[in-house]
């Protein structure tokens, strides 16, 4: 599935229940380094025909990771959310780092969308 991955393929419902969660709730934990990290998406990759586009960003990012990985989403530093299509699972990858340097953050993506929350700043 992943060899031919384009605009015109039907991603799987998982993927437009993952779109609606992360709309509400763009925050999940993980942890780096020892230090548990708040991770709040700000630039998340849908399927308009803006510089969102999940599939512009994929062209970009062509050759720096497995075929089967699509973006989902950047945060403010611009760490990178991968959702291994085929495996269906979703990692992050920090930016600086080698391609191959990434931490797997659920095993499915309905699943890393059960983790997901927001909260407010404080101030």
């Amino acid at each position: 599935m992943a060899e031919g991955l384009s605009q015109a393929v039907s991603l799987p419902q998982v993927f437009f229940d993952w779109l609606a969660t992360v709309q509400r709730f763009p925050m999940f934990s993980v942890w780096r380094d020892g230090t548990l990290c708040s991770i709040k998406l700000t630039h998340i990759l849908d399927l308009s025909n803006t510089d969102r586009n999940i599939f512009i960003h994929r062209s970009r990012l062509a050759g720096l990771f497995p075929d089967a990985f699509l973006p989902l989403g950047y945060d403010v530093f611009g760490n990178l959310l991968l959702w291994d299509v085929e495996r269906d699972e979703v990692y992050i990858h920090w930016r600086g780092m080698p391609p191959e340097h990434r931490i797997k953050v659920a095993s499915s993506l309905e699943h890393f969308c059960d983790k997901l929350y927001y909260r407010p700043i404080q101030g």
